[in-house]
């Protein structure tokens, strides 16, 4: 089993200045925003006339609270999202089934007889947690799967200290679902970012290797050096992974729709034995504090138009209609 627990909390006494210490998440949103920042870069940051990507990235986090963001970070119902997103524009995408959702893992427990081999758990409503089952591996560790359960049900960094409004609206359960290839790691990544429904650029994460190699692409496949020290030198070892042209322009179409209301989005896929699969939505990609050169900030800053926020949306009962109920998965139907 191989489990991802989230950023380890520091102990005091550094905790009483660490961001994920028990003091950092009082102080107002802006100004944790400014000292994360400012931590990140070494530098104050320009949150009310941002004009560089990192800084847009801020003003969200504290300013946009409209009802299309409610939704995205909701695992569930950036399913549902995609699957409407699917079929409207009639480009096939896979989405990984979801086995069971719930809120107490010894519901999941009952139905251990029905689950697959390989399976993932994860919570619905936060980011770099999760546990990669492989019953053939050795018997499932209910125990500890019962521990993650019981933590990950509770509010987290992301909408407490992060700031991450869209967290926090997202509903609090765990999911249970198909797990993606054969591996023992997650499948290479491909993942676009658009600005108003336009890709901007995408990355391809080539996880063949124990530490993953990352390489950055303009939407017409044109490589460029991202400024992030772990990306590819040479987009050689890159390109020998990187999907058919097909199967580009299927994640580039989709995403592009799927982003269209959005001023920004990142839209992640898997690309498995020749197919395309869903990740997730990403509205907060590392919350804005990107390792980046300051020419691409500027440049993506300049392709990233912030919204009226006043401005009525007529499609507000369709996000909030995302978030309604608690699907079920396919092992609870029978």
């Amino acid at each position: 089993m191989i489990v991802r627990t989230g950023p380890r909390k520091p102990r005091l006494p550094l905790a009483l200045i660490h961001p994920l210490g028990p003091l950092f998440r009082y102080l107002p949103l802006s100004l944790r925003r400014h000292l994360l920042f400012m931590r990140a870069f070494g530098k104050w940051g320009n949150f009310r006339h941002p004009r560089t990507f990192r800084e847009k990235a801020q003003w969200r986090t504290i300013n946009d609270r409209r009802a299309r963001l409610s939704f995205a970070q909701d695992k569930l119902a950036a399913k549902e999202y995609l699957r409407r997103v699917s079929a409207e524009i009639k480009q096939p995408i896979r989405i990984p089934e979801t086995l069971w959702v719930g809120r107490d893992i010894r519901e999941l427990e009952a139905l251990a007889h029905r689950l697959p081999t390989r399976w993932v758990l994860k919570p619905n409503h936060s980011a770099g947690r999760f546990a990669l089952i492989d019953a053939a591996e050795g018997a499932v560790d209910w125990s500890t799967l019962r521990k993650l359960g019981d933590a990950w049900i509770q509010r987290d960094e992301e909408e407490l200290v992060m700031g991450h409004w869209a967290y926090g609206q997202a509903r609090h359960l765990l999911i249970a679902e198909e797990r993606i290839g054969a591996g023992a790691a997650a499948p290479n990544d491909f993942k676009v970012s658009s600005f108003d429904g336009v890709p901007g650029y995408y990355f391809w994460a080539d996880r063949s290797q124990e530490e993953a190699q990352y390489a950055f692409y303009t939407p017409d496949g044109t490589p460029f050096s991202w400024g992030d020290p772990g990306e590819l030198r040479s987009n050689a070892a890159a390109i020998a992974a990187l999907p058919v042209e097909a199967l580009r322009q299927r994640m580039l179409a989709i995403a592009s729709t799927a982003a269209a209301p959005f001023d920004w989005l990142r839209v992640d896929f898997y690309v498995e034995d020749g197919e395309v699969w869903f990740g997730e939505l990403t509205l907060y990609g590392a919350g804005g504090l990107y390792v980046i050169d300051e020419a691409n900030n500027a440049r993506l800053g300049a392709l990233w138009n912030l919204p009226d926020l006043s401005t009525p949306d007529p499609r507000e009962p369709e996000w909030r209609a995302l978030l309604e109920g608690t699907p079920r998965g396919t092992l609870q139907h029978t």
